[in-house]
């Protein structure tokens, strides 16, 4: 019998309480493309956290594929999820980015679909919204999805969702909050790497 091949989810994420690195931002923010420069204005704490994300992203992805991923070959489309520009749609890692509250992170995998959510609060409700919010996220859907799809069904093994089995990972790393990666293929570890926010936008 064959061996399923397994992934590793890679999670960097940031606490976005303290001292905003204001003119790292704005450098960093100067070298995305131009639409999605256009539509950060780095003064305002949603899309400060989208800039983080944005950060993040760059460092998972940079250690999925072995090498320093720019800001400019991440490709931002109308009410669908980021991706790489540079890779075919199949072979490209996917990754996932959210934030709520002073938490943000990214989790990249190198094949197959993954969807991460983090919410501000424990009670089961926003975890089943959580879970539910990283399903849409992964196929690429994201809010506009919500009214159109069933929640997935939770199974000791992973998550039921449009007739297709998904890997799901609780995590406990945001204190006060629930977060969960749903992914698409079998996970193998989990490797979670905080940055601190004065590092956000080191090179």
């Amino acid at each position: 019998m064959q061996a399923v091949e397994r992934e590793t989810l890679i999670l960097y994420h940031s606490d976005l309480c303290g001292e905003w690195p204001e003119a790292a931002g704005r450098a960093f923010a100067a070298r995305l493309p131009y639409q999605r420069r256009l539509a950060l204005r780095t003064s305002r704490d949603a899309d400060r956290a989208s800039l983080a994300g944005i950060a993040l992203a760059l460092r998972a992805l940079g250690q999925v594929l072995g090498r320093r991923v720019s800001a400019g070959e991440l490709q931002f489309g109308a009410h669908r999820k980021p991706r790489l520009a540079a890779h075919a749609a199949d072979a490209a890692p996917d990754f996932s980015i959210s934030h709520a509250g002073n938490y943000v992170g990214c989790v990249a995998v190198a094949r197959g679909q993954v969807g991460f959510d983090v919410e501000v609060g424990t009670q089961p409700r926003v975890a089943r919204w959580v879970l539910h919010e990283a399903a849409l996220k992964a196929t690429g859907e994201g809010l506009r999805g919500v009214r159109a799809a069933a929640e997935p069904q939770l199974r000791a093994d992973g998550a039921l969702w449009r007739g297709q089995h998904w890997q799901v990972r609780w995590l406990e790393l945001f204190p006060g909050a629930a977060a969960a990666v749903v992914a698409s293929l079998p996970v193998h570890a989990l490797e979670a790497h905080a940055v601190a926010l004065a590092e956000l936008f080191a090179p």
